[in-house]
């Protein structure tokens, strides 16, 4: 499939092959890098079934001119493309593989050539192969201890073995290399063996996505991908089911991580994807999802038993059957009514066929998915030619299929509803989750180690399910008010390189500051809304700072039968808490987005009717289940957490806010909700299909429902000076027992964000990140988890390396910081053509069209809401880069990358916990003081048994460095400052000023 975009700056290619994680081919594992897959396959050659296949590491071809373009170094491809604006990934669903990359549109042409060998003639290097195992057992390592993976692994391990759905599909070091070693398996011949027999062009779809015409592009798709072999292999397919009646009608118990209470009622259709025009398991999901008055979810949160209620097909891409699942979180109290929960789902999917399919209600679904159709977004070129070819190797469907099939309804089938609500209505078909900690267990899954139990449902309780009394609090849905039918523009289109130009204008100043651009590009009966509502007292204590997050959410809460109905239009809000009071941020079809949006206003001003005691109980515990499971999550994430604690002023960590929380009352709710409502100021984005004249009506509004005095000054988020004469080191325990994951974020602060360091600093990160990966996560096989970034927070701009490894984190600070030692050497090494290539690219990402109204107006919001109005930053950006020389790049990284007297770094560290002591902020001078030490002797230790790859030469497209971490130089080290009290430690500092509006000087 060609497709001709004449505006697009990048271009794609995506590539799909029908092998999948289902198939009896194997297991093909999620991508690695651009250019090398392991793939987790079940060829019985293993009493598991369990093997390692490499797609593509490098090519080999007789051609000449295959020859020439063939892989000097391994990450030629994914520097190529990072240099020229570029990236590329790859995935695995059930039934297929994705491989697919985008670049500046001038480049397509060269790097097309590059991809199309991975699948004509890839080489297996056998060095890759023991690389890319590790990398696959770091991404499984990084994943045992979050839930998401856990439950899925559960649900596989408890399917029917018969079925290619109940393999563990990720891949470990034992599955890929010590299993396959012990059975005398050559895993480089399996690798050529799999691509031969099962990478057959017929099996292939290919989308690429150009601004060339389409001649062209079928010229060098001919050109390029003729060569891939065609085996005429048939599609695989499955026979039997993934649950039988032997695993249905059972009770599963499962252990989390995090303190998260869950049920989960799991049904296994026939596959619909064949019938994507009567979409019946949409239908059923749309009324069983219902969250508005009638609703199973409403029911329930009324009596205090659930917070939020999900329903749906989940998306496997499976042919062979369909997972139906309805999912609810619960509140300690619905823990203990499970069994009238699931009580309630059946008496309403026994409503639901007793009525018998509701023609209207199809139509009225029907007409919302050919809105969202006919109104969708623009795509970045890689989504577009991803999803289609998805689409495209689903199966031999109908060409509408491919374009539209996900919002195409226009046969109305009851008998079909009514075949699957025959399905669900028997209990027997069922399998039942729940999860939450203290459940009985008696089992370990064995992957993961999930402790869970699984047993029967009595036949009994499974009767009285299927033949339970009518509910009166059930009910079908209402007629949709939200439905847009004005679909007019307000006015006439522009381009969008000329509108872009064009900034929001400030139209009302004062306590309600009105900010308005009308949208004159996208042609979409659209807008977008955004409010700051500034409120101080909300963060003046640990206690209002809950209290605020509370009451915001049973705000949300109170709404529910207004935001469903428009949230299923396309129209939606999100309202949260923040350091500075409320944000308010709704988007839809302009038709009724004014509507919704002063239903919002006057429920956050009414706090009388948002006030219920019951409430407050569910949401305060759901709010200390929040705070305590921050901390549990993946330590690169609380690496970056707690830089972030030792920049921001006056911010309330998270054990602070856990531990008040059990101490919040219902009073003192009570108490705050009104003094929070008496000094506010309003700053609003009005953006899109909205007149000036609507945008001014949200003053009056404001007025109504607001009796709010003005504030003093609006508070801002503000950034401490980090200090330059010595290094700040803030080092915590992973909070998870066992848990071998360690992090470090290695911060280099470079201070108040101009134009000119903002493009300086993105054009070192754009030159770095491939050589930082290919050094630390290729070739020393550090972890995971490798990366670099650019941030600016309040006003403050800052260079970052992140890293997740098993190793101590001080090894892994030295790594990082011998690659930073690299980096002058690295720049001075690029050819004035691959400088400019950089320098291009990003003056191209720069310069690039918004793909959609919301992506513009999400631009504009970021830069009121953070103070610094800088609405043209990206162009101003770009007339930096066009004059910016080498010389500049390496003065730059001189001053604040590299160890130089100006350098101000922090070097946040997550450590492996391996005690039961406490660790919250409290004991934090103690605990840093301890894990330094340890992290010291850790480190020592990884120098001493660096593996022999941490000694080979490291090779890449930016420069060639040979280095052996023993013999590196070691410049005197500045001296360390401690982090322990996260609050004593930014007092003695000090602190950057606020962002304020300043007239942007583009000159």
């Amino acid at each position: 499939l060609l497709i001709f975009q004449v505006r697009t700056e990048e271009e794609a290619v995506s590539c799909q092959w029908d092998a999948g994680s289902h198939g009896n081919c194997g297991r093909v594992h999620r991508r690695i890098k651009a250019h090398v897959c392991v793939l987790q396959t079940a060829l019985d050659l293993l009493e598991e079934d369990y093997d390692v296949h490499i797609l593509a590491d490098g090519t080999s071809s007789s051609r000449t001119y295959e020859r020439d373009i063939a892989f000097k170094e391994e990450n030629n491809y994914s520097a190529y493309l990072s240099s020229h604006g570029g990236g590329c990934n790859a995935f695995t669903a059930a039934e297929n593989t994705v491989y697919f990359f985008e670049i500046r549109h001038e480049h397509l042409s060269h790097i097309l050539d590059r991809f199309a060998q991975f699948f004509i003639a890839p080489l297996f290097t056998p060095s890759a192969t023991a690389r890319e195992t590790l990398a696959v057992d770091s991404e499984n390592k990084k994943n045992l201890q979050a839930d998401v993976w856990r439950l899925n692994q559960l649900q596989k391990h408890l399917a029917s073995k018969d079925h290619p759905y109940s393999k563990f599909s990720t891949g470990n070091a034992e599955t890929l290399g010590t299993k396959p070693a012990a059975a005398g398996i050559d895993v480089r011949a399996e690798l050529l063996k799999f691509h031969e027999q099962y990478y057959s062009a017929n099996q292939m779809q290919l989308v690429i996505v150009g601004r060339e015409d389409l001649d062209t592009l079928q010229k060098w798709t001919e050109e390029k991908f003729t060569p891939a072999k065609n085996n005429n292999r048939e599609r695989i397919v499955f026979n039997g089911k993934p649950f039988t009646a032997e695993q249905l009608g059972t009770r599963v118990h499962a252990l989390p991580v995090k303190d998260v209470r869950q049920l989960h009622m799991s049904w296994y259709l026939p596959s619909t994807v064949k019938e994507y025009r009567k979409k019946p398991d949409h239908y059923i999901a749309h009324l069983l999802g219902h969250e508005g008055p009638g609703s199973v979810l409403a029911l329930v949160k009324g009596k205090g038993w659930a917070t939020a209620l999900v329903a749906g097909p989940e998306d496997m891409a499976a042919l062979d059957f369909s997972h139906f699942k309805v999912k609810l979180d619960l509140t300690a109290e619905g823990l203990e009514h499970v069994d009238d929960i699931v009580a309630i789902v059946y008496q309403y999917i026994a409503m639901m066929t007793e009525a018998g399919p509701q023609q209207w209600i199809w139509e009225e679904s029907a007409k919302l998915d050919f809105m969202q159709a006919l109104f969708k977004d623009k795509e970045r070129a890689g989504s577009t030619a991803t999803g289609l070819s998805l689409s495209m190797g689903i199966g031999p469907l109908a060409d509408d299929w491919i374009v539209l099939g996900a919002h195409i309804m226009d046969q109305y089938d009851p008998t079909l509803i009514k075949s699957l609500l025959a399905i669900l209505a028997n209990p027997a078909n069922m399998r039942l989750t729940i999860v939450a900690k203290g459940l009985k267990v008696d089992s370990v899954e064995p992957w993961y180690g999930t402790d869970y139990s699984v047993q029967p449902i009595a036949p009994e309780l499974l009767k009285s399910w299927a033949s339970l009394p009518k509910n009166p609090d059930l009910a079908l849905p209402p007629v949709n008010e939200f439905v847009p039918t004005d679909f007019e523009l307000k006015t006439p289109p522009i381009p969008v390189s000329v509108s872009k130009d064009i900034a929001p204008t400030l139209i009302e100043e004062g306590q309600i500051k009105i900010w308005h651009k009308m949208d004159t590009s996208f042609n979409v009966p659209k807008g977008a809304i955004f409010f700051d509502i500034s409120a101080p007292i909300c963060y003046i204590t640990p206690e209002n700072n809950i209290l605020n997050s509370i009451y915001t959410k049973m705000i949300v809460a109170s709404l529910n039968e207004y935001s469903y109905a428009a949230e299923l239009t396309g129209s939606e809000f999100k309202l949260d808490s923040t350091t500075t009071g409320l944000q308010l941020m709704s988007r839809g079809y302009s038709h009724k987005l004014l509507t919704l949006v002063e239903r919002i206003l006057h429920r956050i001003g009414d706090y009388k009717t948002v006030l219920n005691p019951e409430m407050f109980t569910v949401y305060r515990d759901k709010a200390r289940r929040t705070y305590e499971n921050y901390m549990q999550g993946m330590a690169a994430y609380m690496a970056i957490y707690n830089a972030s604690m030792c920049s921001e002023l006056n911010r309330w960590h998270v054990d602070q806010s856990a531990k008040a929380c059990p101490e919040v009352t219902y009073e003192d709710l009570c108490n705050f909700a009104p003094q929070l409502l008496k000094h506010l100021n309003f700053e609003i984005l009005v953006f899109g299909n909205i007149t000036k004249e609507d945008a001014l009506s949200l003053k009056e509004i404001i007025r109504r429902h607001f009796n709010s005095l003005p504030l003093a000054s609006v508070p801002r988020v503000r950034r401490v000076i980090l200090p330059s004469e010595t290094e700040t080191h803030c080092v915590r325990e992973n909070r998870i027992l066992g848990d071998k994951n360690t992090s470090v974020t290695n911060v280099y602060q470079i201070g108040r964000c101009s134009y000119r360091l903002h493009a300086l600093a993105e054009l070192v990160q754009t030159i770095m990140s491939e050589p930082l990966f290919t050094l630390l996560r290729t070739q020393e096989q550090l972890g995971y988890i490798v990366q670099s970034r650019v941030k600016v927070d309040g006003g403050v701009l800052t260079v970052q390396v992140i890293v997740q490894s098993e190793r101590a984190p001080e090894y892994l600070d030295q790594r990082v910081e011998f690659f930073v030692s690299t980096l002058p050497q690295i720049i001075a090494d690029l050819s004035e053509e691959t400088f400019t290539g950089f320098v291009d690219s990003l003056v191209s990402k720069c310069l690039e069209d918004d793909k959609s109204m919301i992506e513009q107006a999400m631009r504009y919001w970021e830069q009121i809401f953070g103070g610094s109005y800088r609405f043209h930053s990206s162009r101003a950006m770009a007339q930096v880069l066009k004059n910016t020389t080498k010389a500049d790049v390496l003065e730059f990284v001189a001053t604040y990358i590299t160890d130089s007297p100006q350098r101000c770094k922090l070097s946040s560290r997550i450590t492996v916990n391996d005690s039961t002591t406490d660790t919250g902020s409290s004991n934090a001078d103690n605990q840093a003081e301890r894990v330094e030490e340890k992290e010291a002797k850790e480190a020592k230790g990884e120098e001493e048994k660096a593996a022999p790859a941490d000694a080979t030469a490291t090779t890449s497209t930016t420069s060639t460095t040979t280095h052996t971490p023993e013999k590196e130089d070691k410049k005197a080290a500045k001296a360390v400052v401690l982090v322990g009290d996260f609050d004593e430690f930014k007092a003695t500092l000090c602190t950057y000023p606020a962002p304020a509006y300043e007239v942007e000087d583009l000159s």
